[in-house]
């Protein structure tokens, strides 16, 4: 067995790991606040880092709490329970700031006080488990961080009162079963808040429609729960069954994003924090400034929140976006919100930046994936020259990346902007604002 070893912890570097040195050696440390003397015992040893495991906190910084989930430390889920909530919030900004200046190569001269988001915990809009078998019966959990390994989780923190219902339902029909009609690897469940429905979409391998309903029968009177949606995914031996969906009652639920009421399909994306979200469109309008007759370019609009936000207060907006199932939603929360000022694009971002020359549009917002935006978006961004434009992002990393290139292409960071959309994890999302000299 190996010695524990005393570290002091520097600082917190991306995905919320503790840093510090055993002599030359880069050490990751999960579970750790700066400026705290641990006792560590090292679990992974690579060429110029090592992977090590907290054995005790020798000096505990004030920021430190007991985490609230009894799975914390062994589920994969969050990184930052054991740190007061406020001290989470100066952490990303941390991280952030960290991020800018090593891979972007630029600084934020203003950056707003972080959000946080009203629920710290129970914030949760949807939630994804995987189904795994243990002993006599099936159950729903996460993945250990690093690992396939399956851990128990129905009870997660994250997941509000109004969802939990539905959750403890699912698995104790679960653990009752020895024998599962098809192979299920997942289940979603997708809650709104407005109107109190629940969208359950289940993930697995099945080739006939006879099979899903099998499934939905299991599953069938649970409360508040509208629609049940089977997604087959592919497995080694058929690719046939890629794209195959069945669908019991609705497909999608609606949710109210200020004044409005949205459409949210089974195959769009849902943000995960609805509150903080609504409190992210409202930055975009005051930092935009009046918005009548404002021409407005939104890239990778999903299913249009933040588009037709505008739009509704006076812009004249073209929603672009990949997804034709998010695009439909869109278009369909334009019409049930009679929104009139609002145009669609089914296409990529890099596509539709190619058609738009210099002075089409007064502002562009961007909401790429975590993979961030492109080098040919980042260089139409720079031809067109657009006098204001807003990237909201949900990885500090490639935002730091895009920021140093558009900072590259003529534009300059105005102000910034976390909004803490997932607690108690490492996650960062930000808003920023850039000008065009």
């Amino acid at each position: 067995m190996q010695a524990s070893v005393p570290v002091r912890i520097e600082r917190v570097v991306a995905g919320g790991w503790g840093l510090a040195h055993v002599g030359s050696m880069v050490t990751f440390v999960r579970g750790t606040i700066p400026g705290e003397t641990v006792s560590i015992v090292t679990q992974e040893t690579h060429h110029r880092y090592q992977v090590a495991t907290l054995s005790e906190v020798l000096e505990a910084s004030a920021e430190r709490v007991q985490p609230a989930c009894g799975v914390y430390g062994h589920c994969g889920g969050c990184q930052f329970q054991h740190v007061k909530y406020e001290a989470q919030l100066i952490q990303k900004q941390r991280l952030l700031e960290e991020a800018l200046s090593r891979i972007g190569r630029v600084s934020i001269n203003q950056f707003e006080p972080p959000m946080p988001s009203p629920l710290p915990y129970e914030y949760r809009s949807w939630v994804r488990f995987t189904v795994f078998r243990e002993r006599e019966g099936f159950h729903l959990g996460f993945r250990r961080e690093r690992s396939h390994q399956a851990v128990p989780a129905a009870g997660c923190m994250l997941v509000p009162q109004s969802m939990r219902r539905v959750v403890e339902e699912i698995e104790t029909r679960l653990a009752t079963l020895k024998k599962l009609p098809v192979f299920l690897s997942s289940v979603e469940l997708r809650s709104s808040s407005a109107f109190g429905n629940t969208l359950i979409i289940f993930r697995g391998m099945v080739s006939r429609q006879e099979e899903a309903c099998l499934l939905f029968q299991l599953f069938k009177g649970l409360p508040t729960v509208v629609g049940q949606v089977f997604i087959a995914s592919p497995d080694s031996s058929s690719r046939r069954k890629l794209g195959l969906r069945w669908v019991e009652g609705d497909d999608h639920l609606s949710e109210r994003f200020h004044k409005l009421v949205v459409r949210i399909s089974d195959r769009a994306f849902m943000p995960a924090n609805w509150s903080v979200y609504e409190t992210i469109a409202q930055s975009v309008a005051e930092w935009m400034g009046s918005p009548d007759r404002l021409r407005v370019l939104a890239l990778f609009s999903g299913i249009g929140c933040l588009g037709l936000f505008q739009a509704r207060n006076g812009a004249l907006v073209t929603e672009v976006e990949e997804n034709p199932f998010a695009l439909a939603d869109a278009r369909k929360s334009a019409s049930m919100n009679h929104v009139g000022r609002c145009r669609f694009r089914h296409a990529k971002a890099e596509t539709y930046l190619s058609q738009v020359a210099k002075g089409d549009y007064d502002w562009v917002i961007v909401d790429p994936p975590r993979v961030g935006l492109s080098r040919e978006c980042v260089e139409s961004l720079g031809r067109i020259k657009a006098p204001g434009l807003l990237y909201l992002s949900c990885d500090a990393q490639t935002l730091a990346r895009d920021l140093g290139r558009l900072c590259e292409s003529g534009y300059r960071i105005v102000r910034a902007k976390v909004f803490d959309m997932f607690p108690q994890t490492a996650h960062v999302e930000t808003l920023v604002q850039l000008a065009h000299s």
